[in-house]
């Protein structure tokens, strides 16, 4: 039997793709097993959690991000942080998220908070100021 130059680097070059796609693999399952920190966050809400859309959902033309949290049909319910932090983003657009509020937390965790129906007076009022200024609805601050 006979090899070529070409068959013998065809052959190391399928080991090494193989070496290569274990490591990956391997790698993805380590940082899959990263801890997340326990008894830090609290339920977004004081009453029973009821899960309306699930993250990696498949929608009509995406999948979903996110958690939605029924609100016991009632609008306007208080949502809380989940965990002390600063707002570092505030989104209000007509589609998506709609009106959303970004928390960073100081473990470096951001939580979103989307589908609001309104945002804290002190914050209405910044955003309301911001909008007149700007001449437009849509913000992302």
């Amino acid at each position: 039997m006979q090899y070529s130059k070409k068959s013998a680097f065809h052959t190391s070059l399928t080991k090494f793709n193989s070496i290569v796609i274990i490591f990956i693999l391997s790698n993805c399952n380590l940082l899959a097993q990263k801890e997340y920190p326990q008894n830090y966050f609290r339920s977004p809400i004081d009453f029973k959690i009821l899960i309306s859309g699930n993250f990696g959902e498949l929608r009509p033309n995406h999948f979903h991000t996110g958690l939605d949290i029924l609100t016991e049909n009632r609008v306007g319910k208080n949502i809380y942080a989940i965990a002390d932090g600063y707002i570092s983003r505030i989104n209000v657009s007509s589609g998506g998220y709609g009106n959303a509020l970004y928390i960073t937390h100081p473990n470096g965790y951001v939580s979103v908070y989307a589908h609001l129906k309104s945002f804290k007076k002190e914050l209405e009022y910044y955003l309301d100021s911001v909008q007149h200024a700007k001449q437009q609805f849509e913000m992302n601050l």
